[in-house]
């Protein structure tokens, strides 16, 4: 499930809960399924002064969970190792 792209449509719905919750500034980076589901979505998002923070997006309970900021060159991984997000 994890491996299977975003969708334009689920897109939209995870961009419309982010407005729903208050975040109207910056940008969406990248898109990933959390893995073992495929009603939730791992987002990037930047702000204007080039921050980058990560968020935890369920359709599934229709929330948005910020997670943290991200530095340079972090990557996180999941549990058995394969990478999820890399911002270098």
């Amino acid at each position: 499930m994890a491996d299977k792209e975003v969708t334009q449509l689920e897109k939209m719905k995870i961009i419309g809960l982010f407005r729903k919750e208050g975040y109207t500034g910056g940008e969406y980076e990248t898109f990933q399924r959390v893995s073992g589901t495929d009603r939730e979505f791992f987002v990037v998002m930047s702000n204007e002064q080039g921050i980058k923070a990560l968020f935890r997006a369920s359709l599934m309970l229709n929330a948005v969970e910020f997670q943290y900021v991200l530095v340079d060159k972090h990557t996180f991984v999941t549990e058995c190792g394969r990478k999820l997000v890399g911002t270098s």
